[in-house]
């Protein structure tokens, strides 16, 4: 979902990234939930047939409602994005739910858990007869996940890597310490994803006849202007030009990529020939964290302060570098061998 204009939340762009999809485990034998595993784009690259708009946004964020429209073979008309009762592969629920209906549960992404809410059985039915199996969506609401390791720039391991000294007092008198960690939704492990189309560019230098789907790398902000590719890897600070007052964005680390670079966004499939080899060349030359050693970085996370939340970043805004690190961040976020595993290519 490309907008024009986004509004700056309390983790990350107002409702960016607060549901998810859900793949359940039952017991065989008591028929109960077991297991609520988190889908990702990695691993069931089909995901992206689900296309997602907003409709109703200038009605406001309580009036406005998701709209999901199934795009495989077997819907006629896929280009039909707006919801019509008449198509039997659209749904649409509101933008902000009620979540005085729905049934409260427990979440647990990467080791960063939450509550959430599910959404409901006539949305399972629907999502399942797509996906082949029991598939629930999930509200995150007014929920929140912690933001593991040094990546968040008010996290106490970021706080201690830049100033050892003082860290301890944070602690010992946190009164006199109120700046709040930073905060996400269902993001993977950062409140923004920042990529450049310098970087881009060269990813597409090393495909054969092709350009790069930029947006395979799922990203929240695509900054131009950037004197090479991948000098986004040691930005530490951009300053953006949003209304007059500027508007700072902080950066944590970088971000390891999964297989999700190389879907077919046509048959929700591993992509033939160049396009699904984007991951193997990328993994290349481009396995520089330290903390990563499985597989190729590319983008890197940011966050805002809460003192910016309602505040808006547009198309356009001219954004200055104003701060750099000399090395790379190395990943240090406490992943399960499970995930590890996962995520290896």
């Amino acid at each position: 979902m490309k907008l024009d204009t986004a509004t700056v939340g309390r983790q990350g762009f107002e409702d960016d990234r607060t549901f998810c999809l859900e793949k359940i485990h039952r017991d065989p034998e008591t028929g109960e939930i077991k297991v609520w595993e988190t889908m990702y784009s990695g691993f069931h690259l089909q995901m992206v047939l689900f296309q997602c708009i907003v409709e109703d946004r200038h009605l406001g964020p309580s009036k406005a409602k998701i709209t999901i429209t199934r795009l495989g073979s077997e819907n006629p008309n896929p280009t039909q994005l707006e919801y019509t009762e008449k198509s039997e592969h659209q749904i649409q629920f509101p933008l902000r739910p009620d979540i005085g209906s729905l049934e409260k549960i427990h979440l647990d992404l990467h080791g960063s858990a939450t509550d959430a809410y599910d959404m409901g059985a006539e949305i399972s039915a629907w999502l399942s007869k797509y996906t082949g199996f029991e598939t629930k969506l999930v509200y995150i609401g007014n929920g929140a996940r912690v933001v593991l390791g040094s990546g968040a720039p008010n996290g106490d391991m970021a706080i201690a890597k830049r100033a050892p000294v003082t860290a301890p007092l944070r602690k010992l008198v946190p009164k006199f310490f109120k700046t709040p960690t930073e905060s996400i939704t269902f993001q993977d492990i950062g409140q923004y994803l920042v990529v450049t189309k310098e970087s881009n560019e060269q990813v597409s230098s090393r495909l054969q006849g092709m350009e790069m789907n930029i947006h395979k790398f799922r990203p929240n902000l695509i900054v131009s202007g950037a004197p090479e590719a991948y000098d986004e890897d040691y930005w530490a600070q951009l300053v953006f030009s949003s209304g007059g007052k500027p508007l700072k964005m902080d950066f944590g680390g970088t971000c390891w990529r999964c297989q999700a670079i190389t879907v077919d966004l046509k048959t929700g499939k591993k992509a033939e020939g160049e396009e699904g080899e984007a991951w193997k060349k990328l993994a290349k030359d481009r396995k520089v964290d330290k903390g990563w050693k499985y597989g190729p970085v590319f983008g890197k996370y940011s966050y805002t302060s809460l003192k910016d939340v309602g505040r808006k970043i547009r198309v356009g805004d001219e954004a200055i570098v104003t701060r750099r690190v000399r090395d790379r961040p190395i990943f240090d976020w406490p992943l399960p061998k499970a995930v590890i595993a996962a995520f290896s290519g």
